[in-house]
C-alpha cells in the first residue's frame, strides 16, 4: 500500500477499540514511530506485538498510564517527545459509557464521572500536545503537515440525542462538550500550524458494546430500525478516517467533525 503519512502517532486508549485499530491502520499507511498510551498494559503489549508482527514497526513507546489525570498526560507527552523529537499525529479515544439514566435518577457522582473520563480526560491530553506541538517546528517544512495535527474520536451523538431507550444525556452532554472543544481550540491554533478535528462516529462494533449482553441487543435493535445501512460500523472502517484526519489529505480541515454514521443522521 502506498505510504501517505509520516511522523510520529501519539494514540491514548492504545489497548483496545478504536486507539488500537488506528494503530494499525496508522502503519498501514506509513506511521513507523508511536507512542502507546493505556492504563490496560496488556492490550499495550497486543497492539505493540501486532505493529511488530504485521506491519513491521519497532520503534514503539509503550505508556502505561492513567487517563484523566493531568501530571500522568503532561509526563506521556514529554517522555513521547524526549523519545521521537516530535508528536505530528494525536488520537484521543474517549469511551466511558458508565451508568445512563434520565437526570432525575443520575447522581451527581455518575454524572460528574462521565464528564471527567469523556471532557476532562480528553482536555488534559489535548492541552499536554499543544504544548509539545507549539514547541516544534514545522514537519519538514512542509505547511501541509504544519506543527501537528489531533484528532478527537468524539460521537455521532455530538450532533444528536440519545435515543429514548438509552436515557444517556451524561454521555451526550460529554460529547458536545467535546466537540465544542475541538472547534474553539481549532480555530484558536490554526494559526500556529495545529490542526485539531473531531472523528464522529456512529455505532460501532466495539469492546464496550460487547461488555454487555442487554446493550448488544439494544445496539442491533437500534441499528436494524434507524441505520440505514443496517449494520454497525467496522473498527477498520473508523481507523481509516482518522488517518485521513492525521494526515496531510485533511490539511485545510480547522475545527470540523468529520461523521461517520451509516447515514443515521441523514434521515
Amino acid at each position: 500500500m502506498a505510504k501517505i503519512i509520516d511522523g510520529v502517532a501519539f494514540i491514548t486508549e492504545a489497548g483496545s477499540g478504536f486507539g488500537q485499530s488506528a494503530a494499525y491502520s496508522l502503519a498501514q499507511h506509513g506511521v513507523r514511530q508511536f507512542a502507546l498510551v493505556d492504563s490496560n498494559e496488556a492490550g499495550l503489549q497486543e497492539t505493540a506485538a501486532t505493529l511488530s508482527s504485521r506491519h513491521g514497526v519497532t520503534e514503539v513507546l509503550v505508556l502505561s498510564t492513567p487517563s484523566g489525570d493531568e501530571k500522568a498526560a503532561e509526563t506521556a507527552v514529554q517522555n513521547a517527545a524526549a523519545r521521537f523529537g516530535r508528536i505530528d499525529f494525536a488520537i484521543n479515544n474517549a469511551g466511558f459509557g458508565g451508568p445512563m439514566s434520565g437526570s432525575p435518577d443520575t447522581a451527581v457522582a455518575a454524572f460528574e464521572q462521565h464528564l471527567a473520563q469523556n471532557v476532562t480526560g480528553p482536555w488534559l491530553w489535548q492541552r499536554a500536545q499543544i504544548r509539545q506541538m507549539l514547541r516544534q517546528p514545522v514537519h519538514d517544512n512542509n505547511p501541509r503537515y504544519g506543527r501537528g495535527s489531533i484528532v478527537h474520536v468524539c460521537s455521532v451523538h455530538a450532533f444528536a440525542a440519545s435515543p429514548p431507550q438509552f436515557a444517556a444525556g451524561a454521555y451526550v452532554a460529554g460529547r458536545h462538550a467535546v466537540l465544542g472543544l475541538t472547534r474553539s481550540e481549532g480555530v484558536l491554533y490554526a494559526p500556529q500550524g495545529i490542526r485539531i478535528n473531531a472523528l464522529c462516529p456512529g455505532y460501532t462494533a466495539s469492546p464496550l458494546i460487547e461488555s454487555s449482553e442487554q446493550l448488544k441487543r439494544a445496539i442491533s435493535d437500534l441499528v436494524r430500525e434507524r441505520v440505514p445501512v443496517g449494520r454497525l460500523a467496522a473498527p477498520e472502517e473508523i481507523a481509516d478516517a482518522v488517518v485521513f484526519l492525521a494526515s496531510p489529505m485533511s490539511s485545510y480541515m480547522y475545527g470540523q467533525a468529520l461523521v461517520l454514521d451509516g447515514g443515521y443522521l441523514a434521515q
